[in-house]
């Protein structure tokens, strides 16, 4: 088994908000290098409903991330990673991603947790070393924090 890649940050907002601007806003916070796509990317989507796909758009190319497979508005959002070990779409692979939302003194506690990367190919470990660096999920999340401002 793969360690998860875990990562708890403060925001001084509201869980609702918090969980509105995660979705809503991923575009503002999710560092452009990380795209996937072949031009600059333009943006990033999450249809939040069961079964939504989380995408980015660059240009009129569009790359798939995930999907949606629960989520409570204020509380959770658990998605299906479909990038395998090469960074790349496969619907047939995935991994599981689960955010939650708590309130706290200071506005919401979030917690992102990256688990099940042994399902991504021979190449998971890497990739999971990588998500966990500086670079990966944790500079994804202070962003996030830094949009709630």
């Amino acid at each position: 088994m793969i360690e998860p890649v875990s990562v708890t940050v403060e925001t001084r907002t509201s869980p609702e908000n918090a969980f509105r601007v995660f979705v809503d806003k991923m575009h503002d916070y999710s560092p452009a290098a990380h795209s996937m796509g072949d031009s600059e990317r333009t943006g990033m989507v999450i249809e939040l409903k069961q079964g939504g796909r989380w995408y980015e758009t660059c240009g009129d190319q569009v790359c798939e991330w995930g999907i949606v497979l629960d989520f409570e508005v204020g509380k959770h959002i658990h998605f299906a990673w479909h990038l395998n070990d090469r960074w790349a779409f496969d619907a047939s692979r995935h991994s599981d991603i689960l955010v939650t939302f708590a309130p706290s003194d200071q506005g919401t506690t979030v917690t992102f947790v990256h688990s099940n990367m042994e399902q991504l190919g021979d190449g998971a470990a890497e990739m999971r070393e990588a998500l966990a660096a500086e670079n990966g999920w944790p500079n994804t999340m202070a962003g996030f924090v830094a949009t709630t401002a």
